[in-house]
């Protein structure tokens, strides 16, 4: 019983996340535009008031091109977003594409609807850009000179240590689609011998040519995961293939703890901190032994 009212005010508060999520200015204005055509078209007076009517059609009906684009514009959202790594993610594919759509359907009754629409969309990106992450993290912002400084260091240690980073521009749609992934598998993995880290390229470009990571607005490496072990670099992600391009890559979360070993990382860096506590422990015990032993001679 008590297993299912945890279960129960688990799902509430989920609810109460997502409604509150829903009336952030940035999502509900999208939201609004997505639906636009379709209740304009279909929810009367608004439908007999802007669409003129047609002798082939019923007052306040969607035609057959019009229900061919909407549903062409759910098998989109559905093919872009199967391998969405949040929400967050999946939410932007599908304002981009429902924003798409109407523009096409305001545009086929009259290029002025289409126009306003287009106005609109602009002044909303303006007004309600997409807001940053701001929650939970264990990560650390590096500056060029704290991260040298940090790998050098790295290389003097005798055991294992890991630093995963994160190079990323404020300005690019998919490392904001990242930024929660990235925090949610800090908050899990962070550990004593496991660190994460990110690093603006776009305040300190001149990093993404030391580095190798193309910061062009076009550009298909933003964000990079780079694994660090001991100072130098073991792997990264998105990589390159024999002639050169850049390999696509997920960034879902369960791909990164897959592809940088991330869960067994963290428990052989677990497994280390506690036997340092063992011995630690037995050192005091043989210390404590040997005095006693002194004092009773």
């Amino acid at each position: 019983m008590a297993a299912y009212i945890g279960s129960m005010e688990g799902a509430i508060q989920t609810v109460r996340e997502a409604i509150k999520h829903i009336f952030v200015p940035y999502n509900l204005s999208n939201i609004l535009l997505g639906v636009s055509f379709l209740v304009m078209k279909t929810v009367p007076p608004v439908c007999t008031w802007l669409f003129p009517a047609r002798d082939d059609l019923g007052p306040c009906e969607l035609d057959w091109r019009e229900q061919e684009i909407l549903m062409f514009l759910l098998l989109a959202i559905f093919a872009k977003t199967r391998r969405a790594t949040s929400m967050h993610q999946y939410a932007s594919t599908t304002y981009l594409f429902s924003k798409a759509a109407n523009f096409i359907l305001y545009m086929r009754v009259d290029p002025r609807f289409g126009a306003i629409f287009a106005i609109l969309c602009l002044v909303v990106f303006l007004i309600f850009p997409k807001p940053a992450y701001t929650g939970e993290d264990t990560i650390k912002f590096y500056s060029p000179d704290s991260l040298e400084e940090t790998l050098a260091l790295a290389k003097g240690k005798r055991h294992a240590t890991y630093l995963l980073m994160e190079y990323y521009t404020a300005w690019s749609p998919d490392c904001r689609s990242l930024a929660p992934v990235f925090a949610d598998l800090s908050n899990r993995y962070n550990s004593k011998n496991l660190q994460f880290g990110k690093l603006d390229l776009g305040r300190y470009p001149a990093m993404g040519n030391k580095y190798r990571i193309d910061t062009g607005g076009m550009s298909k490496e933003l964000p990079t995961l780079v694994l660090y072990e001991n100072g130098r670099e073991k792997m990264r992600r998105p990589g390159h293939d024999v002639k050169g391009k850049v390999v696509k890559y997920s960034f879902s979360e369960n791909d990164i703890v897959r592809d940088f070993d991330l869960r067994d990382i963290y428990d052989r860096s677990k497994a280390k901190v506690k036997e340092a506590k063992v011995e630690k422990i037995a050192d005091g015990v043989e210390e404590v032994t040997d005095t006693t032993k002194d004092k009773t001679e």
